[in-house]
């Protein structure tokens, strides 16, 4: 007797997201073509979906042709080159329940990057910390300068 359910959407999500979890937890640098609204305060977001990012600028931003670039410095993103058809657009999948800080910006090469920083639990309950200092960022700044220069 075969067993003749169809998946509904949440529930091939579910699957999904499940078998992201079983990939191992890597921190990375990557970029999204999206950004935030340059005038929004900064502030934390918690991810309701995956969020997909590309080690690679140019497949984030569509060879800089999108409406924004962010640089996401995620700690628990999962690499998905080994499962991956295209496993040279080197993307990165941040999980439902990411902790982002966002609404931040840098200026780098003639753009304004919204910088996002994934947050950690600090051991409390409730509070999450914010690991780039400020030498940090200055150091971000320069690489996220030099790819979109040979991106260009």
């Amino acid at each position: 007797m075969s067993d003749n359910h169809t998946p509904s959407p949440q529930e091939r999500f579910n699957n999904a997201v499940e078998g992201l979890r079983r990939l191992p937890a890597t921190g990375a640098v990557t970029f999204r073509g999206v950004t935030s609204s340059g005038n929004q305060k900064p502030g934390v977001i918690v991810t309701q979906n995956i969020t997909a990012t590309s080690r690679d600028l140019s497949v984030a931003s569509v060879g800089l042709t999108s409406p924004g670039i962010a640089v996401v410095v995620a700690h628990t993103g999962r690499d998905l080159a080994p499962i991956s058809a295209v496993p040279e657009a080197q993307e990165i999948a941040l999980l439902p329940g990411t902790v982002l800080y966002t609404g931040r910006f840098i200026h780098a090469a003639g753009h304004d990057v919204e910088l996002i920083e994934q947050l950690t639990p600090d051991g409390s309950q409730d509070e999450w910390t914010a690991h780039l200092t400020a030498q940090a960022v200055a150091e971000l700044t320069s690489t996220v300068s030099t790819i979109i220069t040979n991106a260009q």
